[in-house]
């Protein structure tokens, strides 16, 4: 088994998140090694995707990294993150993506955002400080959310990546109208009452701070018309993809689209066009 190291040991640009690499994963034993990635390509795989593979074989072969730093307007953060092989392979292959693939994508959406001009309407929260797994209790990650919620700007509706230990799903919240979206791609309602604790923790900090009026009873409407993931493995994507059609609509009504159960998906074409996305701004933001 081998552990990655974390964001905050890989040592990178100062600015831009352009290219780190030289820092290996930490070893639990020497002897174990790195698994071999294997990409199967035919002849109808995207062009930018192969690009990016073969970029990805040599530039972050051995353990090595590439580092990059969360868009501060987007997460109210400017955290460093890590993008190692094993993540571009589950990329390019359409296994479990990683967090961090979902933070690049994110950094993406802010760009798109601001040519839009719709940053003041939408926003986001690193997946990496609300997951189930490795992100603290569940009153340390409302109390990290409430924060988020005062730092951001009125009426801003956050996006919420959610990893429910191996599966994604995407959570919208408006803090000051008090009311949550949920979008599962399995078409699932919410999976745990752990979850619906921390939003409305969180929501409940951020008002009282605020000292806002609260309600008796946050509003969580489950979203049943959001298109369903047909693989098992692609539920990362699924959720991107929601994100940018939501990021798409400057009149928000994502909630009225997807909210009565349908028979929409995206398809092998739809999927790549996320993939395809990510890999043009990865290669022209970081691979150098």
């Amino acid at each position: 088994m081998e552990v990655k190291t974390s964001a905050a040991a890989v040592k990178g640009s100062p600015k831009g998140g352009k290219k780190t690499t030289g820092k290996k994963w930490k070893k639990v034993k020497d002897c174990v090694p790195e698994p071999e990635y294997v990409l199967d390509m035919g002849a109808n795989y995207p062009p930018v995707l192969k690009r990016l593979w073969l970029w990805a074989k040599n530039a972050l072969a051995d353990g090595q990294v590439n580092s990059f730093y969360l868009c501060q307007e987007a997460f109210g953060v400017t955290a460093k993150k890590a993008l190692f092989l094993s993540d571009v392979h589950a990329l390019c292959s359409g296994d479990e993506i990683s967090g961090s693939t979902i933070c690049i994508f994110i950094n993406l959406l802010q760009e798109n955002l601001k040519k839009r001009k719709m940053v003041d309407m939408i926003t986001f929260v690193d997946p990496g400080m609300i997951g189930a797994l490795g992100c603290g209790s569940p009153g340390e990650r409302s109390k990290s959310l409430s924060i988020r919620f005062r730092n951001a700007k009125p009426g801003q509706i956050f996006l919420l990546p959610y990893n429910a230990v191996n599966h994604w799903t995407l959570t919208a919240v408006n803090p000051d109208s008090q009311t949550v979206y949920h979008m599962d791609p399995l078409k699932r309602r919410i999976a745990t009452e752990e979850w619906t604790e921390v939003i409305d923790n969180a929501i409940k900090l951020y008002q009282e701070k605020a000292k806002k009026f609260l309600k008796k009873k946050i509003s969580w409407e489950n979203l049943g018309g959001v298109p369903v993931q047909t693989g098992s493995k692609d539920c990362g994507l699924f959720i991107m993809g929601y994100m940018k059609e939501i990021c798409a609509d400057m009149e928000l009504k994502f909630h009225e689209k997807w909210l009565r159960r349908s028979n929409l998906s995206y398809g092998m074409k739809e999927l790549n066009e996320i993939k395809t996305e990510w890999a043009k701004y990865f290669m022209k933001k970081h691979a150098t």
